[in-house]
């Protein structure tokens, strides 16, 4: 293995195993030459990543994509990229590049490292995202308005950097996607880290309001012991909870709770769908199964799927999952979200993805493969 992949695989396990970048398979990275590209595989996670989790795609192969005229209809599209991206894989055919390889190949420099941090997305999934933005980082980043993931997504960003580059001379290193993350990119690893650190600081100094105690405590809930009580639809499923200083800021009461209840991001709905349930809990313990029951009922006669999430009153959050591991994974992007909420409170409050935007991400076949990857 050359220097060039063992320092992407370094950067990688950098970022990848810090929460407060990248929450569960998230995130994603890659190096180029001129021939080809090395980027994560679609589910692998950073965390621990190495010379197997990457996919090699021809970037001659690649360039095709973007001149190519798709379907009108946006799954059929985005299931035709799917195929073109397969067919330009060098190795191993067994998996999946990510998603992003396009946008990783147009970004201009040899590194790209994509992360979703917690405090850059209190920016970017807030009521003042972009004159944030504007404010921070003025001339040296591109801010792209939220777009659908995919070949919308990718050829967006293709405009914004040209654009960029014609009016600046240069082509930027920043790329701030609303509703979504950054993509840093870069010619050595080093500086990677340099700009990530950079704008890590130039935020900080921006935040007003810092997170109350996020210490996990247990909470001690019947929805528990029995949350298959709740629907039929959750026999053999598994609950996790905990109670913190920034949970209880949130489950206080419905007021509070609607900062909370939408998801901010499409990793957010992959891991713990897009809505999440608030369960009065000021009532006796029968009358509490009893309401959840029906509230439970409610929500899937609504959305056609059970809640990931339920917070309690003044109790905690209970994440629902097949598996205990992906019941951590639900309440470890949800706790996300909560500290997403709270930071954005400093600039203007949040902005949740809209109805159309969450329904393109349900259905979007790419994120039901990731669904299946994070539970394997």
């Amino acid at each position: 293995m050359n220097k060039d992949l063992q320092d992407l695989i370094r950067v990688s396990i950098l970022f990848g195993s810090d929460p407060s970048f990248v929450i569960a398979g998230g995130g994603n990275t890659s190096y180029k030459n001129e021939e080809k590209i090395w980027i994560k595989a679609s589910g692998i996670s950073l965390a621990t990543i190495d010379e197997n989790g990457f996919v090699s795609l021809s970037r001659e192969k690649l360039k095709l994509i973007s001149g190519k005229q798709y379907s009108a209809d946006p799954l059929l599209r985005e299931n035709e990229v799917k195929s073109d991206l397969h067919s330009a894989i060098v190795s191993p055919k067994n998996l999946r590049p990510s998603v992003e390889t396009s946008l990783h190949d147009l970004i201009g420099y040899r590194y790209v490292v994509h992360t979703h941090p917690t405090k850059v997305n209190g920016v970017m999934c807030s009521q003042q995202a972009e004159e944030t933005c504007q404010q921070l980082f003025g001339k040296k980043a591109l801010f792209v308005p939220y777009t659908d993931p995919g070949y919308t997504l990718f050829k967006k960003v293709a405009e914004g950097i040209k654009k960029f580059s014609q009016d600046q001379g240069f082509e930027p290193q920043m790329i701030f996607l609303e509703n979504h993350g950054v993509f840093v990119g870069a010619d050595t690893t080093g500086e990677i880290e340099t700009i990530y650190a950079g704008m890590m600081q130039a935020i900080d100094a921006k935040l007003d309001r810092q997170l109350p105690d996020t210490e996990r405590k247990p909470i001690n809930s019947k929805l528990i012991e029995q949350v298959d009580a709740l629907h039929p639809g959750y026999k053999g499923y598994t609950a996790v909870g905990f109670k913190s200083g920034l949970v209880d800021h949130f489950v206080a009461g419905e007021g509070s709770f609607k900062k909370a209840d939408k998801s901010f991001t499409p990793d957010d709905i992959v891991y713990c769908k897009a809505h999440y349930l608030y369960i009065p809990s000021s009532m006796n313990e029968p009358e509490l199964m009893a309401n959840a029951r029906a509230k439970v009922t409610a929500y899937f006669d609504r959305y056609g799927y059970l809640p990931k999430v339920l917070a309690l009153q003044n109790q905690g959050v209970i994440g629902v999952e097949e598996s205990r591991k992906s019941a951590q994974n639900v309440l470890d992007v949800y706790e996300n979200i909560l500290k997403i909420s709270f930071y954005s409170e400093n600039f203007g409050g949040p902005k949740f993805l809209n109805d159309d935007q969450i329904a393109f991400i349900d259905n979007w076949e790419v994120e039901n493969y990731r669904r299946k990857m994070a539970k394997s």
